[in-house]
C-alpha cells in the first residue's frame, strides 16, 4: 500500500521527537539509529530510509523548525501589519521559542558543530533554504510598501541575516542569565541597528563609495596592468557585472 505524503511527514516528526529525546537522555554518541527507532515505533529500515545517518537526522531537524515555524509565522493574523524589523524579530524569537524545550539537544549540536568532525558548521548552513525564503519575502514585501528602500546587493542581505541568527542561537546556548535574558536584549539592541542601517539608507551610500573607489582607482589600475588583454578583459566584465548587480 502507498504511503502518502502526510504519513510520511507524521512518521519524520516522530522519529526526529524520538531522536531528540534519546540524545538528550544519552548523549549523541551513545544513541544509535536503531535505539531511536525503536523509541519511534518504526523498524530499523524505515528509520534509515528517512535518515541514513544522525547527522542527516540533526540537519532534518533544523529544517523542520523552519518549517514549524513558517506555520505559526502565518497563523499570526495581523502579522502583515508588522513592520520589518518586527517581523524579522518575531521570526527570531518564534524559532527560538520551538527550540527552548529541546535546549539540551541544540547545546550538542552547536559543541559538536565547533569541536566534532562529524558535524560541520558548513552542513548546518545547508539547512537554511527555507530560512532565507521566509527573511527574502518579508524584505520584498518592505520594499513594495516603500519602508524601505531597496539596498544594494539585496539578494545577499537575507544570506547575512541568517548569519546573524546563527550568531544569535550560538549566544543564547551560552547564555546563563536567568530567563535568557541576556538573548533578549542582544536580540533588542542588534535588531535596533540593523533597523536603523535599513532606514537610514546608509548601505546605499557605502555602495555608491564603493563603485565610486572601483570604477575611478582599481579600473585604471587594471589599464596599465600588464597581463593578457584576454584575462584582463575578463576580470574587467566581472567587474563590471558585480558593480551593476
Amino acid at each position: 500500500m502507498k504511503v502518502s505524503q502526510s504519513a510520511k511527514e507524521k512518521t519524520k516528526v516522530k522519529i526526529l521527537k524520538s531522536a531528540v529525546d534519546l540524545i538528550i537522555e544519552k548523549g549523541f554518541k551513545n544513541a544509535s539509529l536503531r535505539e531511536i527507532a525503536k523509541n519511534a515505533g518504526v523498524s530499523n529500515p524505515t528509520i534509515y530510509n528517512y535518515f541514513p545517518s544522525k547527522e542527516k537526522l540533526l540537519y532534518a531537524y533544523i529544517e523542520q523548525k523552519h518549517i514549524e515555524t513558517m506555520t505559526q509565522l502565518q497563523d499570526i493574523e495581523d502579522f502583515h501589519t508588522y513592520t520589518l524589523r518586527e517581523q524579522l524579530q518575531t521570526l527570531i524569537e518564534t524559532e527560538m521559542e520551538l527550540y527552548l524545550e529541546d535546549r539540551e539537544f541544540i547545546v550538542q549540536i552547536f559543541d559538536m558543530a565547533f569541536h566534532s568532525s562529524s558535524v560541520k558548521v558548513e552542513d548546518i548552513y545547508n539547512t537554511k533554504a527555507k530560512f532565507v525564503e521566509i527573511a527574502t519575502e518579508m524584505m520584498e514585501i518592505a520594499i513594495e510598501s516603500g519602508e524601505i528602500d531597496e539596498p544594494p546587493f539585496k539578494s545577499y542581505l537575507p544570506q547575512l541575516f541568517w548569519d546573524y541568527y546563527i550568531a544569535v542561537i550560538a549566544y543564547w546556548v551560552k547564555d546563563e542569565s536567568e530567563y535568557y535574558e541576556n538573548t533578549t536584549q542582544f536580540i533588542d539592541h542588534s535588531m535596533g541597528v540593523l533597523e536603523a542601517i535599513l532606514q537610514s539608507n546608509v548601505l546605499n551610500r557605502a555602495s555608491d563609495l564603493g563603485t565610486f573607489l572601483v570604477k575611478t582607482h582599481l579600473l585604471s589600475a587594471l589599464e596599465k596592468y600588464t597581463a593578457p588583454k584576454k584575462g584582463l578583459s575578463l576580470i574587467k566584465r566581472k567587474l563590471g557585472e558585480v558593480l551593476n548587480a
